[in-house]
Order: structure tokens, then C-alpha cells, then sequence
């Protein structure tokens, strides 16, 4: 394909009577004081020079490109602001799933696209997966990152921890961490997860992602781990037991609780106290339950639930979704003492839950609609 600006040869003059005479061949010689300088040898040190600030180039502005394309094909949720908090309604019509909030910062999954917003301003921003890159796990967010895996393909034994730094906006990629296990856990800049970085080999284990510093082996096996602080707890299968370690330098050790048998809706853990719930084909079967890791004794927080979701613990509110006679109720009860109380009547289907400080997020669905709604808890 012919390119107009790429210069042409030019034509030469038909010989003729106004054609000039051709100018005498002379055979190049040394170059004198006054005289033309010679050709310059080729540089290999230049070239390669040349050559990475071109390549440096191409990435910017292929990086830019796909943004730029992304941000035409996928559209960010609506949000509206109401008069507790915020409401989010997905666009298009994929599920919203990974919910994570952390102050004003929420994060979440929408289809194969990590989303994150800034409650406090209202900005949403479309956070992944990068070039390249065609599926994503669940986020976690804490006080500055959050954490979350990509990869090519569902299945792939690839996959990439990407970090994204709220205050500066800075996004990159914490290395390989092989096939996905289960979803990150986020606590400052300690994030945990299992993955099998070798094939029939799963582990659980960490990372400082601000310091990008390597892979911490945590335990063997598979699990699904939660971290607070230097402390992660994780459940060895979907029913229990549970176990934790200290990082750095502890052994795991078993953490006492008494478990139903159900299979666990979710595990959250704040300080020393972690909080988990467990449900099984009954109705009225839920039950949400926390202890101390210590060795303190167990609690009930909640119990003859249909229909349970989470529990999410920020540290002094508990808070879980339970099926009601007309949708769906988002309960709460506060740490040491007081009954559960409801937190918003649904007219929907709540999947998930999180909450921090006086602030509680859900996500909720009818038929194919999925909405995430924010709502200040009451005094």
C-alpha cells in the first residue's frame, strides 16, 4: 500500500536541448580542512538508544490506546447519590461481584472489569484487566492498595497479581503467581491468597506489595485466608477447621472453634477476632459465629437464618444479608454488646456484603439488573 508521505524517487529530466549538461563523476578522496566531512561511522551505542526510547514510546502510547478503547467499550456504572450514601446500577448487564470497601474506597468486579471508586468525590475509575489481559479475580482494597489477579484465560496457570496504588494512581503488576486458588485478602500493604505456582502444588501466600518485595510462603495446601494486620487465618476446606500464623516467622497453629458442619458463606477477620458463617440445606440452618484467635471463647452473633450472605467485620460491626418474607434484610449487631438490628428491608436478592466504619455496601439483583448500595449505618 503506497504511502503519500513517505517521499518518492524522483523522476529523471528526458535528455534534450535544456536539459543540463551531467555534472563530472569525481572520485571521493580525503576529506581536508575545508573540504566535506566524511560519513560518520554507524554508532551501535546510538542505535540502541534509539531503539529503546522507540520501544519505551510504543508501549506509552499502546498502553493509552487500549485505555482509550476500553473506555469506549466498557461503561462504569450509573452513580447516583442518595440520601444515605450512594447507589451504583451496572450498565451492562454483567455481574457484580468482589466487593470491597475500605473508608471511601470501593472496589468491585463487573464482568471481566475491576472498577473502583472513590466515595468521597463520586469518581469511578476502570481499573482492569490490562492489555493482554481477558479475565480477573475478585479485589481486595485496604487504607492505600488494591489487589486483585488477570490472566489471559479462566484457566490459566499464569496468572498476574496487579496492584494499584489509591493515592497515587499508579498500577503494576507484583509478579506471577500460577494458577488461582482463591481470591486476595488485603490488609495495609500485606496481601494473601492460595495459588499453585506449580502444578498439583497449592500454597498459601503473601506479599508486601509496596515494597514488591517476593512471594512469602505462608502454609501448604489449599485454603481461602484472610489477614489482619501481620496475622492470617484461613479455612482448610469449606466446612473448617481453621488455622493461622504470624507473619513473619511463626508456625500455623489450629484456632479452637466449634464449627456446624455447614458449609461456610464467609470468613472476615479484624485484629485478633475473626468472624465467619456457616449455613447448610435447612432453612433457618445460618448461622454467623466469631472467636477469638487466641484461644478466647466462641460467640454467636446470629443464628436460624435462611438465605445467609458474608458476614464482613470492619472491627466493630458485624454485618450479614438473610433471606425475609418479601426479598431480602441487611442485619448488623455491634461488637460486646446490643441485639442485631436491620440495616435496610430489600427488595431483592443481596449477595454480598461489606462494611467499615459507619458505612455498610451491598450488592443486590433482580432478574438480570445488579446494583451496589451504600448506606450509612444508624447511630
Amino acid at each position: 500500500m503506497r504511502d503519500d508521505l513517505t517521499p518518492q524517487p524522483s523522476t529523471p529530466a528526458a535528455p534534450g536541448r535544456d536539459a543540463p549538461p551531467a555534472p563530472p563523476q569525481v572520485a571521493p578522496g580525503p576529506a581536508t580542512a575545508g573540504g566535506d566531512r566524511p560519513a560518520r561511522r554507524p554508532s551501535w551505542l546510538r542505535a540502541a538508544i534509539w531503539s529503546l526510547v522507540v520501544l519505551a514510546a510504543g508501549t506509552v502510547l499502546g498502553g493509552a490506546g487500549y485505555r482509550l478503547e476500553r473506555s469506549y467499550l466498557i461503561k462504569l456504572p450509573e452513580a447516583t447519590r442518595t440520601a444515605g450514601g450512594w447507589r451504583l446500577t451496572a450498565r451492562s448487564g454483567q455481574e457484580l461481584s468482589g466487593l470491597g470497601l475500605n473508608g471511601s474506597r470501593l472496589i468491585w468486579q463487573d464482568g471481566a472489569s475491576i472498577e473502583y471508586m472513590d466515595t468521597a468525590d463520586g469518581d469511578l475509575i476502570l481499573l482492569g484487566p490490562g492489555a493482554g489481559m481477558r479475565v480477573t479475580w475478585d479485589p481486595a482494597v485496604s487504607d492505600r492498595y488494591a489487589v486483585w489477579f488477570e490472566a489471559e484465560r479462566q484457566m490459566s496457570v499464569a496468572a498476574e497479581l496487579v496492584v494499584y496504588d489509591t493515592v497515587t494512581g499508579r498500577r503494576w503488576s507484583d509478579g506471577d503467581v500460577g494458577s488461582v486458588r482463591s481470591f486476595p485478602a488485603l490488609s495495609g500493604s500485606l496481601a494473601v491468597w492460595c495459588s499453585a505456582v506449580k502444578l498439583g502444588q497449592p500454597r498459601i501466600l503473601g506479599s508486601y506489595v509496596a515494597g514488591g518485595e517476593q512471594f512469602i510462603p505462608v502454609a501448604d495446601g489449599d485454603g481461602a485466608p484472610v489477614v489482619s494486620g501481620g496475622l492470617v487465618v484461613w479455612a482448610q476446606t469449606w466446612t473448617g477447621p481453621f488455622k493461622a500464623r504470624e507473619i513473619p516467622g511463626l508456625a500455623a497453629v489450629p484456632v479452637s472453634a466449634s464449627l456446624t458442619g455447614g458449609k461456610l458463606t464467609g470468613l472476615a477477620l479484624s485484629g485478633r477476632t475473626l468472624v465467619w458463617g456457616q449455613e447448610s440445606s435447612a432453612a433457618g440452618s445460618g448461622v454467623v459465629a466469631a472467636v477469638d484467635v487466641d484461644g478466647g471463647g466462641q460467640q454467636t452473633v446470629a443464628s436460624g437464618i435462611t438465605g445467609l450472605s458474608g458476614p464482613s467485620y470492619d472491627g466493630r460491626t458485624v454485618v450479614w444479608s438473610e433471606t425475609a418474607a418479601a426479598g431480602s434484610r441487611v442485619m448488623a449487631r455491634r461488637s460486646g454488646s446490643g441485639d442485631a438490628f436491620v440495616v435496610a428491608a430489600v427488595d431483592a436478592a443481596v449477595t454480598e456484603v461489606a462494611v467499615s466504619g459507619g458505612t455498610v455496601a451491598w450488592i443486590q439483583h433482580t432478574g438480570g439488573s445488579y446494583e451496589i448500595v451504600l448506606k450509612g449505618l444508624p447511630r
